[in-house]
């Protein structure tokens, strides 16, 4: 009887240690959150400076409506924090997937509106790359593009969704605007040629990834990005034709269903 005893509280310290990791995780997750993205967003700091002529000549520069996105974006993220946080989550398997990679999200994010506001352009360059790549793992880890429609949780799918299809656009946008500041001259191509290639690979990964993860909510995300390129680079008739192109095919896109049965998701989707 002493053996079980003992057995028994050492599976009770477990147990309690478990509820202690969840809990700690649930509140790290909430405070980095804010801390990271929320602080930033209320401080009001421009992902991109209007004023700024080297990053208004860069011919993939969508129009500055478009950056509104990052509302519902950043809001959703906060919702998560907040619902995650919640003791009922504790033990969801999508929270827990999810939250370090949410945690790695919103520093990344801090260091990346830390760059802009010391004008140090050069530095958001790894740090958008590092962004969609954590998204993206966010978008797979936490098994968004395969959740039923009708599932309470199916809410998620906006802001992770969108954050992927969108950082896809300000991943190329950043690149094109730094290869512009340090005078790179494109092999001695036209502005014209170089924004229509811009398109033709932003869109080529959009579409596969939106198609590799299974979710339209990604091109709904890179449509927006491309009519906003066609209404900012109206004076370039064919950097405006190849964006509306791409936004055609994002749109269409959309209705492209994955035709596997529902038993049939992917792999690591079941791994989860």
């Amino acid at each position: 009887m002493r053996a079980w005893g003992q057995l028994w509280k050492g599976q009770g310290g477990v147990e309690r240690a478990r509820d202690m990791t969840g809990r700690w995780s649930r509140w790290i997750t909430l405070a980095v959150t804010f801390a990271g993205i929320a602080l930033p967003w209320f401080l009001g700091h421009r992902t991109l400076d209007a004023n700024d002529a080297v990053a208004q000549s860069v011919t993939f520069l969508p129009a500055p409506y478009a950056f509104a996105i990052w509302i519902p974006i950043y809001a959703g993220f906060l919702a998560f924090a907040v619902w995650q946080a919640f003791p009922a989550q504790d033990s969801n398997p999508r929270a827990t997937a999810i939250r370090p990679w949410l945690i790695a999200t919103a520093v990344l994010n801090g260091l990346w509106r830390v760059g802009l506001s010391l004008h140090r352009p050069e530095w958001t360059v790894p740090v958008v790359f590092l962004m969609l790549a954590t998204g993206v793992t966010m978008h797979r880890v936490g098994r968004i593009g395969s959740a039923p429609s009708d599932s309470a949780e199916a809410w998620l799918r906006l802001p992770f969704s969108l954050y992927v299809g969108w950082l896809i656009i300000v991943t190329f946008v950043h690149v094109s605007i730094q290869l512009a500041r340090i005078g790179w001259d494109g092999f001695g191509w036209s502005a014209d040629t170089w924004g229509i290639l811009l398109v033709v690979a932003s869109s080529t990964v959009g579409l596969l990834t939106r198609f590799r993860l299974d979710d339209p909510v990604i091109a709904a995300a890179l449509a927006w990005g491309y009519f906003a390129i066609v209404v900012q680079q109206q004076e370039r008739p064919l950097v405006a034709l190849f964006a509306g192109i791409a936004a055609a095919l994002c749109l269409f896109s959309m209705f492209v269903r994955d035709r596997r049965a529902p038993g049939e998701n992917r792999s690591e989707c079941a791994e989860v």
